[in-house]
């Protein structure tokens, strides 16, 4: 098994007139580059992972059937991006992904293990604000962790 970083942490920037994001050199070290950034299913965020984890994720897809499979690559590709950070650690989002996760002025970075997740600060309060740490305990109790 390879050791591969965990993307780990909270950081909060702000992103330019150019829709130009810092991302922390911690998370760029333990996700290299290219990265890839797409749309969340299940939030209005963006998700930021290595080349090797999109390769991972659109390998599980492969063994949906095609009526399942095609809506979702589809979703992902269409506004997803490849990114390689310039020189002070910046990356440049197109205009759809930041319109979908509503980014504008204050964004939230936030470290989950494979990959990271990429918020508009207002989302990522909201989000905070609504977890119900007993029903994580249980889903940790339930893995045994």
């Amino acid at each position: 098994m390879l050791d591969i970083l965990p993307v780990m942490g909270v950081y909060n920037y702000t992103m330019d007139a150019k829709n130009r994001i810092f991302i922390p050199a911690k998370h760029r070290e333990a996700l290299g580059s290219p990265l890839v950034v797409y749309p969340s299913i299940r939030s209005k965020s963006l998700k930021l992972c290595s080349l090797d984890e999109w390769r991972h994720i659109t390998e599980k897809l492969s063994a949906l059937p095609v009526r399942e499979r095609e809506p979702i690559m589809r979703f992902f590709n269409r506004m997803g991006d490849s990114l390689v950070p310039d020189s002070q650690g910046r990356v440049t989002l197109n205009s759809d992904l930041v319109e979908y996760a509503g980014l504008s002025g204050g964004i939230v970075i936030v470290g989950c293990g494979q990959n990271a997740e990429i918020w508009s600060a207002e989302g990522y309060a909201s989000l905070t604000a609504s977890e119900d740490l007993e029903a994580m305990r249980a889903a940790a109790e339930n893995a045994d962790v």
